[in-house]
């Protein structure tokens, strides 16, 4: 199943503007998302933020807790 290109912008928005929060869900720095060009982010970053952009097609987060765990 291919997906649209995801934008810096969107995978930012997704986090609720916060360049932090992302990086912390990609487990890289902030510094890394700061010096992504806009446009597209690369595709093994796409397809871990799937589970948040589309939760209804792909389901909840495989890492997330779950709601007895919670």
């Amino acid at each position: 199943m291919d997906m649209p290109p995801i934008s810096k912008a969107e995978a930012i928005a997704a986090y609720g503007g916060n360049a932090s929060a992302l990086a912390n869900a990609l487990r890289i720095t902030p510094s890394a998302v700061y010096q992504w060009p806009e446009g597209p982010i690369q595709e093994r970053h796409a397809l871990k933020l799937r589970f948040v952009l589309k939760p209804d097609v792909f389901g909840p987060t495989p890492d997330a807790p779950t709601p007895e765990a919670a």
